[in-house]
């Protein structure tokens, strides 16, 4: 079991954003951001692209880019979380927090 202040659930843009701002105020800040996924898409690009005038390919990014640097970046899937023990269960493990931040995203299925 690892613990941080700050576990935020979903590396996407509003997970990364809060990282990044809470960091800003305090490089000290112990902050974990749990997301699997290896590739990062800029979502409000999405409706210029649906519009013809963006290339969708300039809306994927690596995961690694986008993360901050002084986060920690657990490449687990969330199974559950348990609130009133501040716990979140994942694929590989159980992390403690002080504080916890949900923003998970959205699921993208491209062959639907």
């Amino acid at each position: 079991m690892s613990h941080h202040q700050i576990v935020i659930v979903g590396g996407g843009n509003a997970g990364i954003s809060v990282a990044a701002q809470l960091l800003r105020k305090n490089s000290k800040l112990d902050i974990a951001i749990i997301d699997p996924a290896e590739k990062h898409y800029y979502q409000p690009a999405w409706t210029l692209v649906g519009g013809g005038a963006f290339d969708i390919a300039k809306t994927e990014r690596s995961e690694a880019s986008v993360m901050p640097k002084k986060a920690k970046w657990i490449k687990e899937a969330v199974e559950s979380f348990s609130p009133e023990n501040n716990t979140v269960n994942t694929t590989g493990g159980v992390y403690t927090y002080d504080y916890m931040v949900v923003c998970p995203g959205i699921q993208l299925n491209w062959s639907a």
